[in-house]
């Protein structure tokens, strides 16, 4: 299964896919044959045909169309890279080389390797490693595209929130993880009833195909139009609760093989397979809190880091002989307005509150235990933990995780539509689709 997941992120990337010459920021070609025009960009037939090599020697043959409808899936995949990254580049978005060694970092360390290693396998499977940064980087740029983009769109209410977690709470065997399949027969935006009257009939005759025992995964890499096609439809494992609410009430109690649809939306026709469910058994959350104090030394132009060291390191002499207490000394020295008058008291706290050399320092630390001066980014401390304690978080949690499910099913349904609405706005010309018509 590594080897596997590590295939599919060195062929198809972190998200949308495989694009390298489609780079906004991409050095001048020689002209070659053009495959599409998307506004005032063009996609090559040498693209075209590097993407359809490395999909077919990375997919098992009986889940693969023939190669005319392939090609018509990668074209439309790539028109839809090509979209996005020139959002991107109107919006100046960028992705730091520091940020795509992090995730090649990631994508090594989940599969057993190390980034030696990863080269070596990029080697083994043709693949240079400049060029395999370059996929990286435009999938990264993709996927924060789609969430500045996007996220804007998305508004949760608290009562959303509390019902959602609430119904978690109360009906622990309702969380449920479903891994699925699925297809999308597109609608343009403003269809004529011609156009509706297709597309229900296309999302049909598949519907019908699926259930005879048509290879499903063939079905979606021939005629899906969504993100997931090359991949055979795969979806992965999702909450049941983060899918788009049109999905959970037809797989609630939808057995295993199940094939759904097709489901009407705002984009088009969903087509959905259930390839497998599992129920997670209600979890208590606790997490460990702490309790501390500390004495704040700024830094500044009189006060350097050897300075205020100095003066927190004299300070803590005087409360471990018992001369002062770190009360006291916190009153008297602290440049924490907050908790100064407070003898340094900071309150019950995750750790993680906390800046990380502080948080670092205080971890290590016994209760009663003053620490040696430390630096964070404010300045320098002395810390003493006072105590810690376990408190059980799982309402808490309860609420985090019904959020993030509201918002991914949301963010699900949204880049939809935003990719509906930017392909509506641009002009997108397939050189020889009159032929194929």
């Amino acid at each position: 299964m590594k080897l596997l997941k590590l295939i599919i992120a060195l062929i198809l990337s972190i998200n949308l896919g495989f694009i390298t010459s489609l780079s906004v920021n991409a050095a001048p070609k020689v002209v070659e044959k053009v495959a599409a025009v998307v506004n005032n960009n063009v996609i090559l037939e040498s693209d075209v045909n590097d993407m359809l090599k490395t999909v077919k020697a990375s997919t098992d043959p009986k889940n693969l169309p023939n190669d005319k409808l392939l090609r018509q899936q990668i074209i439309d995949r790539l028109v839809t890279e090509n979209l996005i990254l020139q959002k991107a580049a109107k919006a100046k978005i960028t992705i730091s080389d520091d940020e795509v060694t992090d995730a090649i970092e990631k994508i090594a360390a989940e599969n057993g390797m190390s980034i030696d290693e990863l080269r070596g396998k990029l080697v083994t499977m043709g693949v240079s490693y400049s060029v395999y940064r370059d996929r990286i980087q435009n999938d990264m740029l993709i996927e924060q595209t789609q969430m500045n983009e996007v996220k804007h769109r998305i508004n949760i209410s608290n009562k959303e929130i509390e019902d959602l977690a609430k119904n978690i709470a109360q009906q622990p065997t309702n969380n449920i993880d479903v891994k699925i399949s699925h297809i999308l027969i597109s609608v343009p935006e403003n269809a004529s009833k011609q156009q509706i009257d297709t597309a229900t009939n296309k999302a049909r005759d598949i519907v019908n195909r699926a259930q005879k025992g048509e290879n499903f995964a063939k079905l979606a890499t021939s005629y899906s139009n969504d993100e997931f096609a090359l991949k055979g439809g795969s979806m992965g494992w999702n909450k049941l609760n983060e899918l788009p609410t049109i999905f959970e009430e037809r797989l609630i109690r939808a057995p295993k093989g199940s094939i759904i649809g097709p489901i009407r939306s705002g984009v088009g026709f969903h087509i959905l397979k259930v390839d497998d469910s599992r129920t997670e058994a209600p979890k208590t959350i606790t997490v460990q809190e702490v309790n501390a104090r500390h004495i704040l030394i700024k830094t500044n132009v009189l006060v350097n880091d050897q300075t205020a060291k100095q003066k927190l390191t004299d300070i803590r002499k005087t409360i471990t002989s018992g001369t002062t207490t770190f009360e006291s000394a916190a009153k008297t020295y602290s440049e924490d307005p907050g908790s100064a008058s407070n003898g340094g008291n900071l309150g019950w706290n995750l750790p993680e509150r906390y800046d990380t050399g502080f948080k670092n320092a205080l971890t290590k630390l016994k209760k009663g235990e003053i620490s040696q001066p430390i630096k964070s980014a404010y300045g320098w401390h002395l810390i003493q933990l006072i105590d810690t304690r376990k408190v059980d978080r799982t309402a808490l949690a309860k609420k985090e995780q019904a959020y993030r499910l509201i918002f991914n099913r949301k963010f699900t349904e949204e880049v939809q539509v935003w990719i509906q609405e930017l392909k509506g706005d641009a002009y997108i010309k397939i050189i020889g689709e009159e032929k194929n018509d």
